[in-house]
């Protein structure tokens, strides 16, 4: 009880069953017997003030936690999020100038997989590069048309000035992967990021709205998807006069 063995509570004992002075293990509250084969009188009895103890402390830390948590409430109910992304008090004092110090809402904050960051040169070439190196252009419009509408992946072939735009975004995303590696998870092998955005989930609702299915052709061209990349990266800027760079957004 409260850390110690048993105290004497009695007459220089802790029941009337044991003789005055007792301090062995039977008498000081050692417990022996589990209730699948049976407690001895004295192990109840000892089982019963541990329990009582523990319903006392539980009824008394509800009572101070809930008075700790009014007392809380109370002094930060002036204090609120400002269009300018400070915290601050009734009376314009600033208590931070980032709601918790990066602007995230924990009841929003969900742990994401970046697959970039552990994905080798032999799958990125798969997924994110659209003009692979040393093929003809017969051959490339040829793989473009097993995912693209055929006249979309003609123009593509054909437009030196799109192959330059896709050339680019492939080597920004050699970029990241870089980054993310050497500047952003270098001291973890970990690869979840803490965001208050579900990346997945967007696309996926998406594409459950939209009726668009993964084996179906796409007729959305890759230099409208960079536009509408590079529109929300400017767009992204919650603070005026803070500019939001690619590398950003991919933290």
């Amino acid at each position: 009880m409260e850390g110690k063995r048993i105290p004497f509570g009695f007459s220089q004992r802790t029941l009337p069953h044991f003789s005055k002075d007792d301090y062995g293990p039977e008498s000081k509250g050692f417990v022996k017997n589990c209730y699948l084969n049976g407690l001895t009188p004295q192990e109840f009895f000892f089982h019963a003030m541990g329990g009582r103890e523990g319903l006392i402390d539980t009824a008394v830390k509800t009572a101070e936690t809930g008075y700790i948590q009014r007392r809380l409430i109370k002094a930060l109910e002036d204090v609120m999020v400002k269009y300018d992304g400070t915290v601050r008090t009734s009376k314009e004092q600033v208590i931070q100038f980032l709601y918790g110090e990066d602007g995230f809402g924990a009841e929003f904050v969900e742990d994401l997989k970046i697959n970039l960051l552990k994905m080798d040169n032999k799958k990125l070439d798969h997924q994110c590069r659209f003009l692979p190196p040393g093929k003809s252009t017969s051959e490339i419009e040829r793989l473009l048309s097993n995912s693209l509408d055929s006249e979309l992946a003609r123009s593509i072939v054909n437009d030196p000035q799109v192959a330059l735009k896709l050339t680019n975004e492939f080597n920004q995303i050699l970029k990241d992967r870089e980054d993310l590696r050497t500047i952003i998870f270098k001291r973890s092998s970990d690869d979840d990021i803490h965001i208050p955005v579900n990346v997945p989930r967007i696309i996926w609702n998406a594409k459950e709205e939209y009726k668009i299915k993964s084996n179906s052709k796409s007729d959305m061209h890759p230099s409208d998807v960079l536009r509408k990349l590079e529109n929300l990266l400017d767009d992204l800027s919650p603070i005026p006069g803070i500019n939001v760079r690619k590398d950003d957004l991919l933290l």
